[in-house]
Formats: structure tokens, sequence, C-alpha cells
């Protein structure tokens, strides 16, 4: 009536489309809500509208208000953590530590006063000090390891209570008590600390990634306070505008094993108040720092067990130069390995995602928020979510145009349209075979397929080499925390678009699915320079890459939900819940893009659809997991096979040195061409082909499929016997070398579809066999479908392959439309992951060693036997407090191939102060030296960090980067793992009782665990080392002339 479609309107669609809104609205929950929706009401072709509604329902309500959950935990004053939120506070975390700290010292008085203190605190543990005048941080004492070890000696009736308790590893030989209980053994150093100076959001940061309980705040090697968890979210309550607290939570009492005692916190009483606060010296004007007292208890003497101090920082020495840290490496752990040179990844920048989180606030969010018009807080709220819908139309039309032009040239190795050379022998009423033409069409398929290979081989290696092979060990190294050169531009782009699209067309064993993830980051890559918030920071350009990434798969997959689960599992390092809802928006508007394209004119997004009325039955089961053995087994064959051939054709090697690339390609394609013309199932385009393997036998298909080969003509059944046994084994073995060959070779190349082909053709046979074996034997009364087999069969060479799990799941029935088949595909997948990893690691992680890629991977369980100071360097270039000349530190600055310096106090005193990034201040010095008030002989000073500083003198202590952890030398390298992976740090710098002894960058840590796991840290293919390395503050860096 209203000129609407003709089609039919289902008021049940509306309905469970309906349902889910209201409750993703109630819930604010997206993508596990798409996947419960869809998995209840068996609508698969639902996936997007539901995305949509569930999307949209999220939004509409954050503008109103939390989710019931939230909300509930709010009500009830539950003590949670959310994620930290863009829009951080400008405070620091001197302004929210207690300063009010109840301390040990190493001389901590009898047995018996001891046990008296562990026995009656309410705190979970003390910080340890050197004494009453010396506030030197040394570790942390847990109250029930001291009070465990205090009951023991008590009870042992050996030791009396008056017995003289120390910590005997903190003092002097001296110093020590005769014939003294030595409690060092119960001190623990790996607590971490922070500078009071640290933004509060990289508190948060700290706390919601690492799961610590408490965080100890040091000013160079003194203790100023401590911040525990629920200090820290009753920090958070007030800020939220909640002052009250329930009674039945203030009256709450802790266990004895919690960190927080009732430091601060409306959980567990309020803040204490001591009755006597003494005098101290004042440390430097440091957002507050000298408004605030901060006392110790002292356990040594009975009658000085309230007494109270003021902890001090002291002043700095006067001046000198630059320094160098060196330490004596004779007091440091045997373990330690040899210094060795990482100017392999010379070309690899780090990225820090704490630093470029502070400076996006105070660049832009700070800025838009005080200063900014209604304008600038519009754009600013719309850019990040505008910017990845503009990557998901921007891939969907790229994915679009490949596979459009990727179909035609293939049509082109068989014949051609006379009267439309645009078209296909679908649509072309006068299409002529190269036969009728009166070409052999043998030589004229092997010669249009070489001619694509080639062509496309000339062009990466002519303008793009970087647009070779997947891109996914490229954007996983990336999105790791490292910029790689050329790899997003947009000459990769475009070189990688054409060339995938000739590569794919000459028949040759490879897929565009993984290239089409690079393309998406690609595009990420240039939308992202059309803010200037995102291509002046790294880290939030990643953001918009992983984003991306979900856009790929979904284009490249028709699933928008695989897309993103793919993101996260496989390719990205850092996923936080703002990265998913961006990326689930992304992969929705590539997925309405590639359906308004429509490039296979089908109007579906499911590349694969397969229609099973029955569920397989509980006898198959053992047979999909026998699949999923021989897909693990295959996929490590793959690995070893692709890796050994790739390293043996590596730029260097003989091989290369006498075959160039584009040679090597054209002896491929023309291999591959030759090899698979004899076989029906090898000849065409392998999608077809595997379209029609997943198809069961006696049902209507669609006419493109052709289900000859595969179905008796006669009975509708499925074909049985050696015949189709053979061909499907020897279409599966081919195409199984013709990937181990070209993976990796000089033009865009993917494994996906090569591998669900060789994995379809397996499984296929193996389901002719098990209903072979049925028809004997009968062991199941259900109709054995060897479509189903061929599905499994292909998700396991797949999984085995790429070893990834949940996300192939999600891809294989969104590509499938099969989605009663969740349980056996999970089964064989989680087999084949298992038997792989038993002899390999995953095809990408396997490149990425290969090729030298600096890649940290998740934490694992192990436990590693090394600490800090085993792998730290100790040969440092640092920057010092003291007065110094704007000409000597623009030398300094100039001179140094490192992108950063440690900030120590002096030359003779390696007290830590902070980070140095070279970048910054080598711009800020060019800009001042064109001043006439900058001479090379101004007085350069950091006046927050250095006492009685000339009033002339230029200022420097913007550029102190208080960011950077420090961690002392005994901290296990799980530790150490956990924050370069959690936190995306790029360095981290190793300070024992607040002194600089060693520095630990991301590429020295990544090349530790390169040497642990597979013993040949360098003997990875090398990257170019005609720069030095960024090295982030120096790794056996060379003294600078003058230095001392």
């Amino acid at each position: 009536a209203i000129g609407w479609p003709a089609t039919s309107v289902h008021p049940g669609v509306y309905a469970m489309v309906g349902a889910a809104a209201v409750l993703g609205g109630v819930c604010r929950v997206t993508i596990s809500l798409v996947v419960i929706m869809y998995e209840l009401t068996s609508a698969l072709q639902l996936v997007v509208p539901f995305m949509m509604a569930v999307l949209t329902s999220k939004f509409v309500g954050d503008y109103f208000n939390q989710g019931i959950y939230d909300r509930c935990i709010e009500l009830r004053q539950y003590p949670y953590l959310h994620e930290p939120d863009e829009y951080v506070s400008e405070e620091k975390a001197a302004s929210i530590m207690d300063d009010d700290v109840e301390c040990l010292y190493v001389d901590v008085g009898t047995l018996g006063e001891v046990m008296e203190k562990a026995t009656s605190t309410h705190f979970g543990g003390f910080p340890l000090v050197r004494s009453a005048t010396d506030a030197t941080l040394l570790g942390y004492v847990h109250t029930s390891e001291l009070r465990a070890q205090c009951i023991k000696l008590s009870t042992s009736g050996i030791v009396k209570d008056n017995a003289r308790v120390i910590f005997a590893s903190f003092m002097p030989q001296e110093e020590q008590a005769p014939n003294a209980l030595d409690f060092s053994p119960l001190v623990d150093q790996t607590i971490l600390r922070i500078d009071p100076q640290m933004a509060v959001s990289q508190v948060h940061t700290l706390f919601r990634q690492l799961g610590l309980k408490i965080i100890l705040v040091a000013k160079g090697a003194n203790l100023v306070g401590i911040i525990t968890k629920k200090c820290f979210l009753h920090h958070l309550h007030i800020l939220e505008g909640h002052s009250t607290t329930p009674h039945e939570m203030i009256e709450d009492t802790p266990d004895d094993g919690d960190e927080d005692g009732d430091r601060r916190s409306t959980w567990l009483g309020g803040p204490r108040v001591r009755p006597s606060q003494a005098p101290a010296q004042a440390p430097p004007s440091d957002s507050g720092l000298e408004k605030k007292d901060v006392t110790k208890t002292r356990l040594s003497q009975p009658s000085q067990n309230l007494e109270s101090l003021r902890l001090f920082v002291s002043a700095f020495n006067p001046p000198a130069a630059n320094a160098c840290v060196e330490v004596d490496e004779t007091s440091l752990s045997p373990k330690r390995r040899p210094k060795k040179s990482l100017g392999k990844w010379g070309n690899f920048t780090t990225v820090s995602v704490p630093t470029d989180s502070v400076r996006d606030f105070q660049d832009h969010l700070s800025t838009v928020r005080i200063a900014g018009t209604n304008w600038d807080k519009l754009c600013t709220a719309v850019v990040p979510w505008l910017i990845p819908a503009l990557v998901g139309f921007l891939t969907a039309t790229s994915g679009s145009l490949v596979e459009v032009a990727a179909d035609l040239l293939n049509q082109l190795r068989f014949g051609f349209c006379t009267s439309n050379i645009l078209r296909g022998p679908e649509t072309c009423v006068n299409w002529t075979t190269w036969g009728e033409f009166g070409m052999n069409p043998f030589f004229a398929y092997i010669t249009v397929s070489v001619l694509f290979a080639i062509t496309s081989a000339l062009l990466v290696w002519a303008f793009a080499p970087t647009a070779r092979g997947s891109g996914i060990p490229e954007v996983k190294t990336i999105l790791g925390g490292f910029v790689m050169k050329d790899v997003l531009e947009m000459k990769t782009l475009v070189v990688k678009v054409i060339g995938l699209s000739l590569s794919v067309s000459s028949g040759m064993a490879l897929g565009k699915e993984g290239p089409l993830v690079h393309v998406a980051c690609c595009w990420a890559n240039w939308c992202s320079k059309l803010s200037k918030r995102y291509v002046e920071n790294e880290s939030k350009r990643r953001e918009v890459i992983s984003t991306a990434a979900a856009a790929g798969v979904s284009v490249a997959f028709g699933t928008p939900l695989g897309g993103v689960l793919f993101s996260y599992e496989e390719v990205s390092t850092i996923f936080t819940n703002t990265i998913m809802t961006r990326a689930f928006f992304a992969a929705v508007v590539a997925a309405l893009s590639l359906r308004w394209w429509d490039p296979t004119g089908t109007g579906k997004l499911t590349m694969f659809e397969a229609h099973f009325v029955e569920m397989p039955a509980f006898e198959e089961y053992p047979f999909f997991i026998l699949l999923g053995v021989v897909g693990g087994i295959l996929g490590a064959i793959f690995v070893h096979a692709n890796i050994t051939i790739s390293a043996n054709r590596a730029d260097g090697t003989p091989f290369r040195k006498r075959v160039h690339i584009v040679v090597e390609v054209a002896l491929l394609a023309l291999i591959t061409a030759i090899t698979s013309w004899p076989s029906e199932f090898t000849r065409g385009m392998s999608s077809a082909t595997i379209r029609s393997l997943f198809q069961t036998c006696g049902r209507p298909h669609e006419e493109s499929i052709d289900m000859t080969r595969l179905c008796d003509p006669n009975t509708g059944e499925s074909v049985l016997g050696t015949e189709i046994l053979m061909s499907l084994g020897i279409a599966a073995g081919l195409r199984f070398l013709q990937m181990s060959c070209t993976f990796g070779t000089g033009v865009p190349c993917g494994l996906f579809v090569p591998s669900l082909y060789t994995g379809a053709c397996i499984g296929r046979a193996a389901g002719v066999m098990v209903a072979a074996l049925n028809s004997h034997y009968h062991f199941t009364t259900n109709t054995i479908n060897p479509g189903v087999y061929a599905m499994i069969g292909a998700a396991s060479v797949l999984g085995g392959v790429c070893r990834v799990t949940i996300s192939l799941v999600v891809i294989m029935f969104g590509l499938t439309n099969a989605l009663q088949l969740i349980v056996p595909f999970m089964l064989a997948l989680i087999t084949a992951k298992v038997v792989g990893d038993l002899f390999s690691e995953g095809i990408y992680d396997a490149v990425i060693v290969l090729r030298g890629y600096p890649y940290l991977h998740e934490p694992g369980e192990e436990s590693f036997g090394t600490a800090c100071e085993d792998i730290m360097d100790t040969k440092i270039q640092c920057l010092n407090s003291e007065v110094t000349t704007f000409g000597e530190v623009k030398k300094i600055i100039n001179e140094t191939p490192h992108g950063g310096l440690p900030l120590v106090t002096s030359s003779t005193d390696h007290t830590l102060l902070g980070y140095i990034h070279t970048a910054r201040l080598k711009s800020h010095l060019e800009t001042a030296s064109h001043s006439a008030l900058v001479t090379d002989e101004t007085p350069v000073v950091f006046k927050k960090k250095l006492l009685g500083a000339p009033a002339d003198a230029l200022n420097l202590s913007k550029f102190v980067d208080t960011t950077v952890l420090s961690v002392p030398p005994e901290m296990p390298l799980a530790q150490i793992h956990c924050i370069f992976w959690r936190l995306g740090v790029k360095l981290v710098l190793i300070a024992k009782n607040g002194r600089l002894c060693g520095m630990i960058t991301k590429k020295s840590f990544v090349d530790h665990m390169m040497e642990s796991h597979h013993g040949h840290g360098d003997g990875h293919k090398k990257a170019s080392t005609e720069s030095l390395d960024d090295c982030e503050g120096g790794l056996s860096a060379p003294l600078l002339a003058g230095q001392k």
C-alpha cells in the first residue's frame, strides 16, 4: 500500500529482533547476546539484524544510564573496577595515595613485639624501609607470612620472645645483632612501585590489567605513599559523585589476608587519622606532595609503637653533565646472558601505550573538554565511530572489487565473451572457449594462468614488496606494539588489491581471505590520517587497526561476528571493551556494505550455504574427532614444510641468488596449472569445488553447484567406491603440496581457501567411507551425510594450520549456515589445535619467527626460573637532574641514537627520577634555539627534580615521563611478561632501592623469549640493519664523547 518492495514481511522476525533489542538495552551486552539469540532461534540469517539492533540499543541506553548489572553493583556498593575511560582525570597518584602508611624497619625488634603486631594488625602487609630516619623502600612483608613465621618460631620451644628479629639481607654486616633471627626471606620485592606523578588513568590501567591489589608509591628511593585497589575504587566512587556509603559496608572488616587493611577505604571504615605528626623537610612543589604527612609505626621499640615519621626527599647534589649507569655485573645473577646486538630490529620502532594515552589526553581530550567548542566536542565523540564505519565500507568495496575481478579474470583461462569481454559465461550469449577459438585449451589455460601470476608478482616486486603474502603476521606484529615501515601505506593497499585479483584468478593454491584483513588494516591506516588525534598517536591508530581486522574477516567470509572474534583471538594484543564494540560496529557496516554491493549476485553473505535437516548421530562424533586429529597432523606438516621452503628461498639464500622472485612465481603458477588441469576437482576455482563438497545429495541445489561427480543421478545418493575416494585423495594431496609451496611467495596470497579445500576433500572422502561402513555394519540409523564430514574436515585442516578455535567455529557456521554443527566443529577444532601444538606452532607465529619480527606472545602458565637481573642491560646512557647548559643538552640529544634516556640525580647518584623521550625534547630544543633569549650557555634544569634551581634557567620538567614503570631486579620475568603484554609498555626500568641499575626494553625481552623457546634468538632472518636500534633507552649504548 505504501510502495515497499514486494517481499514477505515476517512478524516473527521482528519479534526475535525486538527481543534481542530489549535484552540488549537492559544488559548492554553485544557479541555474546547475538550468539545467544541466533543459537536460541537457529536464525543464522538474522545475524546482521541482531547485531544492528543490539548495537543500537546499547548506544541509546548508554546515553541515559549504565546497564542493570553495573547499576546493581553501584547500588550495593560492591568494589568493582570498570575499564578505564578515555576521559580520564588530570589527577596524579600523589593526590589519591594514602600517605599514612605503617611500615617495618630492617631492625624490627623482638619476636614478641613482631608477633603482637602481626596478630593485631588489620593490614595484609607492611612496606619495609631502612629506619625511622631513612625511608628507602626495600620491599613488602605480607602479614600472613609474617604471622605464620612468628607462630612457628614461638611454638618451637627453642626461640624466646625476646629474640631479636632483623632483615639481615638489607643491613650492613657490622650492624647486624649477633644470634638475631633473619626474616629476609619474607620480603616480597616484586610489589609494583610507581612515581607519585604518574597519572591516575595509568594507575587505573595497572589495577585493571595486571589484577594488582596494592601499589607502592616512591619518589626516588623513598616511600611516600601507598594505593590499594579498594582505596582507588573509593576515589573513583567520589569522582562519580557518590559520597555516601551503606552502613553495612562501612562496618565490614577485612580478613587477615587483605592487603588493603583500612587504608582510606569506605568499605573498611574510612580513613585513619594519626594522633601525632612530626615535622619533616618538604620536597619540591610537585602536585601537592608537600601537603601530605606520611607516617610510619616502628616495631623495634615498644615505647615507639605509635611514633610517626614524615618521609622526605633529600635535595639533589649540584652540577655535572650526563651520566652513564654501569653496574658492577659481578654482584648480579650469575645466570645473566651475554649482551647482544638487536640491530636486526633496527627498522622496528616500539609503541608505548601508557605514554600515548597520557599524551592523547593532554593534547586532545583535555583541550576539548576545557576550551573546545560544541563542534569540537561533537567531532571528538563521533570520529572514533566514523572512522571504523568508513573502514568497513571501504573494505567491503575493495573486497567486492577483488571478488568480481577475480571471477571475471578466472573465466579468461577457459574462454572469452565475444560480445563483451567483461561478461562471464553465465551472462554472455556468445561465450567462446579457447578450443572453439582455435587454440589448444590446455595451452591457453596454462598461458593465461602464468601471465596473471607474473603480472601480480611484477607489481609486488616493483612497487610494494610488503604486499606479498597474507599480511596477517605483519598485522599481528604491528598490533603487538611495533611500527613497520610501508606495511600499511597506500601503495601497499593499491598493489595488494590489484595483485590479489590477479593471483587468485591465476588458479594458484591461495585465497583472498587473509589478504583482505591486510587490506582492511591499510584502509584503517589511511582513514586515521583524516584525524589529527589519530595520525599523531600510534596507540590510538592501533585501536582502529584492531577494528579493521574484524571488518576484513567480515568481508572475506560474510561473518561479522567471526570477524570480531578473529581480531580478538588471533591478531590483536590489546582488545578492550571499547575496541570490541567499535570492531563490532565496523564489522556490521562491512557486512551491510557487502550485502549492498552483492558481488556474487546471490544476495547472500554466506559463501558455502548448505542445508541439513538431521543432526549428526552421537555415533559419528568419534569420526569427527578423528578428522580433528588428521587436521592437526596435516597442519603441523604444512607449517614445517612451508617454513622450510620459505627459509630456503629467502633473500640472501643460494636459491634466491639464482632464481628471481618473479621467476619463482612463474614456475609455481606453471606447475600449479599443469598439475591442476587433469582433474575437474582442481581445474576451476577452489571456492566452487568447496561449495559442491559441502552439499547433500538428493536435495535441490543452486544451478551454479555441480554435483555430478559426487552424486548418483539415478538414485540421488552419494557416490561410493574407490574411484571417488581416489579422486578426492589425489585432489587433497595435490592442493596440499601446492599450497605448501605457494604460501609466502612473491604475490598476495592467503591460505584459508586452499586449507578449506584440502580439508573438504579429506572430509568428503571420510564421509564416503563412513557411509560405506554404516551400510555394512549399521552402527547408526541416521543417514550418513558426506557433506557434513566435508565441512568438519575443512574446519579441522584450517584449524590445524592456523590454530584458531572460537573465531573459526563462528566463521565456519557463518560460511555454511550449519548452525546445528557447532558442537562437531568445536570438537574437531579443539582436537586439531591440541594435536598440532604437540608438533609446532601455528603458521602465522611460525612466519613471525622465520622473518624475525619482534612479536611478544601471551604469557603462558609456565614459570620462568629467571629474574629481571638475569637479562637486564646494565650499561645505559642517562641524563641527570643537575644544572647544565643548553648547548650541552642539545649536543647529547642530537648525538644519541636512542629513543629515550633515563633521568637520574647525578653522575654519582643514580636515584631514578623519570624518563626523557628524545624526539619530543629534540623538537623543543630546536624551537628554543631560534629564540634570542636562549644561547648555548643558557642554564638548563629540571626544576621539579631539583631544589635551588636558578630562576633564569630553562625548565625541562614537562618532558619527564613518570609513566615508565620501574621494578626491582628480583622481579620474576613472568611478571615482566605480563607488564609488557598487558600494558603495551616499550621498556621497564630496573631500580634497586630507588636507584637505577638496569633496563629491559620490549625488543630485548622478545629476543630473550625467542631464544628461550626456539634456541636461536639471533638465528632468524635478519631485518635491515642500516639504522641503529631505536632501543628506547639504549641497549649496549656506546659512551658519548665527554661522558662521565
